[in-house]
């Protein structure tokens, strides 16, 4: 059983083309990822090779937030690089696929709007919940994409610094679960989030304003994590992970039902 018709098919590759090919999409879609899981992790790891640990601030303080079993078994670079892998970086990744799946939600469904194409497309012989189906899945596919190649990257820029720091490769449990269960969940959720904004956003950018929002909870908790309040291991990732898939499919089925062409030619 075919999870999308032709017609289905041909729109999820008409969106995919598109959204790619414009130029202010496809720089966030690259600059950002390489930002966050290729430069930062780079410069850090940089940081803790060769900037002297009595002037870096604030390392009494980092230290107070490692595993108390894990505190013999690392010196004082390997911690803090530990600290930064499993602290720092789950965070910036989870805004890989929000980003990517908001950026191309916005342009898929704003943009065509706003482009003036909506009108046309709804002239085809798809329905408007066909029409919702093969746009949701050409932006969560785009988005999946984009953030295996990043963890890619990103596994190959940590796994260089394992090697050099003499540490055990970095992938555990929490990381398992954030990437196979938490990212993906994030990335439908990102889409869905899109679509219901795309009957009250006027345009591209005004879509991508209010987007900015669903970064706040992960700003909140990395926070968090740096005060000590909050450490999200793998079986809160994990359950976090398995309540987002219940809202999407709840949020799924609710914007499947109000999306139609009224909410398409909105103005």
């Amino acid at each position: 059983m075919k999870l999308l018709s032709e017609p289905e098919l041909a729109v999820f590759k008409k969106d995919f083309n598109e959204v790619w090919h414009i130029r202010s999409v496809r720089g966030t879609l690259i600059g950002v990822p390489i930002c966050m899981v290729v430069l930062l992790p780079a410069l850090y790891l940089f940081l803790v090779l060769y900037a002297p640990s009595d002037q870096l601030n604030g390392v009494d303080n980092m230290m107070k937030l490692m595993p108390p079993e894990l505190l013999d078994d690392f010196d004082l670079k390997q911690s803090m690089f530990y600290l930064m892998v499993n602290m720092v970086c789950p965070m910036f990744f989870l805004m890989i696929p929000l980003m990517s799946s908001t950026t191309s939600a916005a342009a898929s469904f704003v943009g065509e709007k706003e482009r003036g194409t909506m009108e046309t497309l709804l002239l085809t012989p798809l329905s408007a919940r066909s029409l919702f189906k093969a746009k949701v899945a050409g932006c969560a596919a785009l988005s999946f994409l984009i953030s295996t190649i990043s963890f890619v990257l990103f596994s190959i820029v940590v796994g260089a610094g394992n090697l050099i720091l003499n540490m055990p490769f970095f992938l555990n449990w929490n990381w398992l679960a954030l990437v196979f269960v938490l990212s993906p969940a994030a990335t439908v959720f990102g889409v869905i989030f899109m679509v219901l904004l795309s009957g009250r956003s006027k345009s591209y950018l005004e879509s991508m304003q209010l987007s900015g929002y669903i970064v706040l909870p992960l700003v909140l908790v990395l926070i968090g994590q740096f005060t000590g309040l909050i450490y999200l291991d793998a079986f809160w990732t994990l359950l976090a992970g398995l309540v987002l898939i219940l809202a999407d499919a709840l949020l799924l089925f609710l914007s499947a039902r109000k999306f139609n062409s009224e909410l398409l030619l909105k103005k």
